[in-house]
């Protein structure tokens, strides 16, 4: 039996077979390639790193090259603004960033250098600020589940786009290296914001149904079957997602307001 399961493993391997998607169910839905991150003229990156939290400088610059890969190549990465907060305020800080001047939360010399480099920076969708973090959780209440990653559009009264990281459990993800956690969990995060996947025949609340897609949701079995047998590391998007961000970048000299 285990010679006839290596044999079929190997076939597998050598015509480069993939898993099928996982079923969309009931959690299918649509939503928009965003046109503001595709066709900008210029994408501002603004990390922020809390209590020395930080990614690792190859998973960053390979994380910032895909996002030029499917947006403009213009993108601008500013210094990197060095936050202290008391471990009971950082879930709150994030999921409440740019809202309802959470920023008091801060101490003043902290506050007013945050503040000043934000006013510099264009208060649009075109902005992305990186929060690296050693908490995170789904919710505000940190009773929540605990996150490697999480992504929030412009709300009501904050325009931007901000991603947030989870350094202590990104280093911890188990089967692969700190170093591949962190490119496929920054590029995630950024593929969230850029709105793949799109359509609702791939898209699983929000998340690829394909299992060698960067956007595919929580590991499982067969993704692990598909890195460590099949197909490698997912570090990228499937053909489906990447269409869907070709269309959008293709349509980019259609009359349209640009940010």
């Amino acid at each position: 039996m285990k010679k006839i399961i290596i044999y079929v493993v190997l076939a597998m391997v050598l015509v480069g077979c993939k898993l099928d998607p996982k079923p969309v169910g009931n959690e299918g839905s649509y939503q928009s390639v965003s046109f503001d991150l595709v066709c900008a003229r210029e994408i501002n990156i603004l990390p922020i790193s809390i209590n020395g939290a930080t990614a690792p400088k190859d998973a960053f610059d390979f994380s910032i090259a895909k996002l030029k890969k499917y947006t403009t190549n213009n993108v601008i990465v500013h210094k990197n603004v060095e936050l202290t907060l008391n471990e009971s305020d950082i879930n709150h800080f994030i999921h409440d960033f740019g809202v309802s001047n959470n920023l008091n939360i801060l101490q003043e010399a902290q506050k007013e250098l945050l503040r000043e480099k934000l006013n510099t920076l264009p208060q649009n969708s075109t902005t992305i600020v990186m929060i690296y973090t050693p908490i995170l959780h789904f919710t505000r209440s940190t009773e929540g589940r605990s996150l490697r990653g999480i992504a929030f559009g412009k709300r009501a009264d904050q325009p931007l786009n901000v991603v947030a990281y989870n350094k202590v459990n990104i280093d911890g993800a188990p089967v692969i290296t700190k170093n591949q956690a962190w490119k496929i969990v920054l590029t995630h995060e950024f593929g969230h914001r850029l709105g793949v996947p799109a359509n609702i025949s791939h898209n699983k609340a929000k998340h690829c149904t394909s299992r060698e897609c960067i956007m595919y949701s929580s590991p499982d079995w067969q993704s692990v079957v598909s890195v460590l047998l099949l197909n490698g590391m997912p570090y990228d998007f499937c053909d489906l997602c990447k269409a869907e961000l070709k269309d959008m970048k293709q349509n980019c000299y259609m009359p349209h307001t640009l940010p």
